[in-house]
């Protein structure tokens, strides 16, 4: 679209009135400061999936830069096919490693950021700010329980950083969501583990014929 009109994605979905509030860009790995301006302008977020861009060698979200001009940056997987992981943990890691590289500043997206692009900007992305999103009076309690006493989360000094930094990926132990409990002491409450893994299986066997 560039090459034959001169416009800018980004350009367009304004120019067409699909820029707003309720708009997520996804990777958003070409992004110029127009780019940049005109999603401030029109107040629209941006979903950064940093495992995904890496794997596809796709180019590198500019979180630092989106960030500091006030844009909304929650975090995302992508598909399985671009992300075999799909673990919000990782992401996290990800995503905070990826933008000090890519913005030459140690400090950008701190481990307390990371967490916050998962949790509440994510929220915000969605328009569900109001209900979920943070661990507050009245909002949904959708919550998640970590393991730290793993020699690799020792010895606990920044609990912020050792949950980004430290991670393997498998220390979620507990989750809720709105209150029930879907997974308890690392296992599934609300679906077969075994009959999920047989799927699995099949699904290989189908992809090796």
């Amino acid at each position: 679209h560039v090459e034959a009109t001169g416009e800018r994605p980004i350009d367009l979905l304004a120019r067409i009135g699909l820029l707003g509030p309720r708009t997520q860009c996804v990777h958003m790995t070409d992004v110029g400061n127009q780019d940049i301006e005109t999603l401030v302008l029109h107040g629209a977020h941006v979903i950064h999936c940093p495992r995904s861009n890496m794997k596809l060698a796709s180019g590198t979200c500019p979180v630092a830069k989106l960030k500091a001009a006030g844009v909304n940056v929650a975090l995302g997987t992508d598909g399985a096919a671009s992300n075999n992981k799909l673990n919000g943990l990782a992401e996290m890691q990800a995503a905070s490693l990826l933008a000090k590289l890519a913005s030459g500043d140690p400090t950008a997206l701190s481990a307390a950021d990371s967490i916050k692009a998962a949790t509440l900007d994510g929220a915000r992305a969605m328009g569900l700010d109001a209900v979920t999103g943070s661990l507050e009076v009245g909002k949904s309690a959708d919550i998640i329980a970590l393991d730290t006493t793993s020699i690799a989360m020792t010895p606990g000094h920044k609990v912020d950083s050792d949950i980004v930094y430290a991670n393997s990926g498998t220390e979620v132990t507990w989750s809720w969501i709105a209150g029930k409990n879907v997974l308890k002491n690392r296992q599934l409450q609300t679906l077969d583990n075994e009959a999920l893994s047989d799927k699995g299986r099949a699904w290989r066997a189908k992809l090796s014929a």
